[in-house]
């Protein structure tokens, strides 16, 4: 593909590019990586040197004589030529003689990061290994290249829980950088084929070094009708690193206390986390393992597909899946991993998933054996988890799922983003009447101790390359349900609708009390958004409506004891 731009004309320059900016000063530039050498004739270098800014972005800093001339015209031909494919994005205007003190004094200053500069022959691996610095200084959890038929790509970010368009690349460096990326950055044994092709699905973990931390990214690429795209999700995979609390994760007190602690703490018995991709569970696991009491004496083995985290303190095995294996090969090779730690002396399993009847199987197995089991499945909810796990797909018995030590604790959980303590705004001034009084009359909360994200954001939320303000960092919402005697008997029943009920009438406590027992994730993001830490805008936007959300009423004694506290609300 022929990726020069349309012929550079002084009007289009001038449309999309300010004004250049005189400087005097060495320090008005600013931080850049260094200069790109061989951008010029040589007769001409005293007159302009090509700045590089990182992620393939590059400033020119040159004389007024050279901005006016031909040759300018010909140099940002290069810069966006095969050569270099740069995208110009700072213009600067200078003396020769600064030109000069820039060359001689810039690499003993702090203007240049640490790493390699853009050159012709090393572009594409010093545009990606941008690219993934920047995004993870960014924050961003995941990045998503939309390779298209056109010249430019567009690169977007997924940064607290929400997708915003980051950059548009040259298609040919976008392709350029996954393509190098894919042969240098692939951890060894995870790469599903020996190079890149745009013309069927590929996966592979690249690593990386960001300012000293080890991180993975988890590569899929996948042809599309219109081009192709690549999602990598970030991943900081230093061993070193501290392992989050459970506290710390966004879990209540109660979730916990009452709820998580117990759970992990039991002898044997499995405990299972649903969530949509990107729901945290991952890193929820790892958090619960990591909490188990005498875990040093404790021999742990997690079978995944791929490793997502390394874990110092488990022994981990890394399902390789190619991206063109049938299901039952990859199938296969999954299942042949966990007989394999059967036969180890395991004492807990974390299983990456529960996918099908035979992952469950043996999963049972691990666990009438005595030994604790962690692990994942796809669902909407502590209620639709277990009607999944007894269903056609998986096919664990009811008897068995209602076994008395079988079922620890059944988990579902989102991620929210947070709200910045700095900037954030009072409900009551920016929430609709309706919606205010829909929460004071239908869940018996008051809008006055929440609070909305700022738009505007501040110096320490907005995130200007991508237009993201008024968040920083997600938080869990969830909602755990711990198996008792009567709901077990409805297990074995298949009986969802008395298991609903069993469990929700736990609830004692208001929508505004940190007491989470019997309580949904939607209404533990309710809680957190009476405690001002989400914005309610995001419950709705992430859940449902607080209009058709479905109550289910607390026990009488308990709301006759809530609505003597609280005269003013309404029973609910």
């Amino acid at each position: 593909m022929n990726t020069l731009a349309s012929p550079v004309t002084a009007s289009a320059l001038a449309s999309a590019i300010a004004t250049p900016v005189k400087i005097s000063r060495l320090d008005d530039l600013g931080t850049f990586k260094g200069v790109i050498s061989n951008t010029v004739n040589i007769t001409l270098q005293k007159s302009v040197l090509v700045l590089d800014l990182g992620c393939a972005e590059v400033g020119v800093v040159c004389t007024s004589a050279f901005y006016g001339s031909s040759n300018y015209l010909t140099l940002l031909s290069t810069l966006k030529g095969p050569r270099f494919l740069c995208t110009l994005v700072r213009e600067w205007i200078t003396s020769e003689a600064l030109l000069q003190h820039i060359r001689n004094q810039g690499d003993k200053r702090s203007l240049f990061h640490v790493g390699e500069v853009l050159n012709e022959d090393n572009k594409f691996i010093v545009a990606y290994d941008d690219l993934v610095s920047s995004a993870i200084q960014l924050e961003a959890s995941d990045i998503h290249f939309e390779i298209t038929n056109t010249k430019t790509t567009p690169i977007k970010l997924r940064i607290f829980g929400r997708l915003r368009e980051w950059q548009w690349l040259p298609t040919e460096l976008v392709k350029g950088a996954l393509s190098s990326a894919y042969s240098k950055r692939t951890k060894s044994g995870t790469n599903s084929a020996g190079a890149l092709s745009f013309e069927r699905p590929m996966n592979t973990i690249t690593e990386q070094v960001v300012q000293g931390k080890a991180y993975n990214g988890r590569f899929n690429g996948y042809p599309l009708v219109n081009g192709y795209d690549v999602v990598m999700r970030l991943l900081e995979s230093d061993p070193h690193s501290t392992i989050p609390s459970i506290e710390s994760l966004g879990y209540s007190s109660h979730h916990v206390e009452a709820q998580i602690l117990p759970a992990i703490r039991r002898n044997a018995g499995m405990m299972v986390i649903a969530g949509s991709t990107g729901s945290g569970k991952s890193t929820a696991l790892r958090s619960f393992i990591y909490a188990l009491p005498e875990r040093e004496q404790l021999k742990i083995f997690g079978v995944e597909d791929p490793v997502e985290y390394l874990n110092p303190f488990m022994r981990q095995i890394s399902v390789q899946r190619n991206s063109d294996d049938p299901d039952e090969v990859v199938k296969m090779k999954f299942l042949s991993a966990l007989r394999s730690v059967l036969r180890m002396d395991p004492d807990v399993l974390m299983l990456g998933e529960i996918r099908d009847h035979d992952s469950a199987s043996l999963a049972s197995e691990f666990n009438r054996t005595g030994h604790r089991v962690f692990t994942t499945v796809h669902g909407d909810g502590c209620v639709d988890v277990l009607a999944r796990l007894t269903g056609e797909e998986i096919g664990i018995h009811p008897s068995t799922l209602a076994a008395k030590k079988y079922l620890s604790a059944v988990m579902y959980q989102k991620l929210l983003p947070k709200l910045c303590p700095y900037c954030k705004l009072p409900a009551t001034d920016h929430l609709p009447a309706y919606t205010q009084e829909l929460l004071r009359d239908k869940f018996a909360v008051d809008p006055g101790t929440m609070f909305v994200a700022n738009e505007q954001g501040c110096p320490h939320c907005k995130v200007e390359s991508v237009g993201l303000a008024g968040t920083k960092g997600l938080t869990v919402v969830a909602e755990i349900l711990t198996p008792d005697d009567a709901i077990l008997h409805a297990i074995r029943e298949r009986d969802w609708m008395q298991v609903e009920h069993l469990w929700r009438v736990q609830r004692k406590h208001g929508f505004d009390a940190p007491h989470m027992q019997g309580k949904t994730a939607y209404e533990h993001a309710l809680y957190k958004a009476c405690a001002g830490l989400v914005d309610p805008n995001d419950i709705e936007a992430d859940f449902e409506s607080f209009d058709t959300y479905a109550l289910h009423d607390m026990p009488p004694s308990a709301s006759v004891h809530r609505l003597a506290k609280n005269p003013q609300r309404l029973n609910f």
